[in-house]
């Protein structure tokens, strides 16, 4: 009988450990997840805040000591990954830099080109539809690989599976590639526009591209308004992203 009874005490001695071992996992967990919540909240605020500033590559620390585990992995590779498509984003900006792709209007570059027979305008076509076209490669690449990562992480299952859903959703509406068709629409209309300026006859007056025909001016008019048309959706864009990178925090 008193090995019955010890018996019994030992199994209910056991399941009390047990229920106070999950209990305890369970509050470390959420403990984490909190913290988790608070970390990537300031990590994500200062990589936005680092993004604006194009010109230099974007740097940051993503370990952060607060976190172990699960989260920590989790942590870091959502940091790595944005700090990838930052990147790769401000790279492409500072090559358009490069080419002058800001100065393809200037009347007083196009009237001096046009003398050269408008080498420097076809060249920086040429230059900017071949980084533009790598960006847009590059930006598909670096979600795939990042999606080829996350489901080699060492972390619970519904975590994983969680990111994992959450990237493949970005492939299939990926915003910034949204972003590159404008910017591409952006280049072909440039070089409609180019294509008027080499093959009609027009002159450089106060500061201004005048053509001789009407019809000529019309159509460029119309090309130009197309542009400014495309870059205020581009600035719409870039906010909608903008609020979206908001979202993750």
């Amino acid at each position: 009988m008193r090995r019955v009874i010890l018996l019994v005490i030992v199994i209910l001695f056991g399941i009390a450990a047990y229920f106070f071992y999950e209990q305890t996992q369970l509050k470390k967990h959420e403990a984490q997840r909190q913290m988790f919540d608070v970390v990537m909240t300031e990590k994500m605020q200062q990589l936005y805040d680092k993004a604006q500033d194009w010109s230099k590559p974007v740097s940051m620390d993503v370990h952060d000591p607060r976190l172990s585990g699960d989260y920590k992995i989790l942590s870091e590779f959502v940091l790595n990954y944005w700090l990838k498509n930052i990147e790769t984003r401000n790279i492409y900006l500072r090559d358009l830099e490069a080419a002058k792709w800001n100065h393809f209007l200037d009347v007083n570059r196009l009237d001096k080109d046009r003398k050269q027979k408008f080498v420097e305008t076809e060249q920086m076509l040429e230059v900017v539809r071949r980084i533009t076209t790598q960006y847009q490669k590059q930006n598909q690449l670096d979600k795939q690989e990042a999606l080829a990562k996350v489901k080699t992480l060492d972390i619970d299952n519904d975590l994983q599976q969680s990111m994992q859903e959450k990237l493949e959703q970005n492939l299939k509406v990926d915003q910034e590639s949204a972003l590159i068709l404008l910017e591409l629409q952006i280049l072909d209309k440039a070089e409609q526009m180019f294509a008027l300026l080499k093959e009609n006859d027009w002159h450089k007056e106060n500061g201004k591209i005048m053509f001789q025909k009407d019809a000529e001016v019309k159509q460029f008019n119309a090309l130009y308004q197309d542009v400014l048309k495309l870059n205020k959706e581009i600035e719409q864009k870039k906010k909608q992203n903008a609020a979206e990178i908001e979202g993750e925090l």
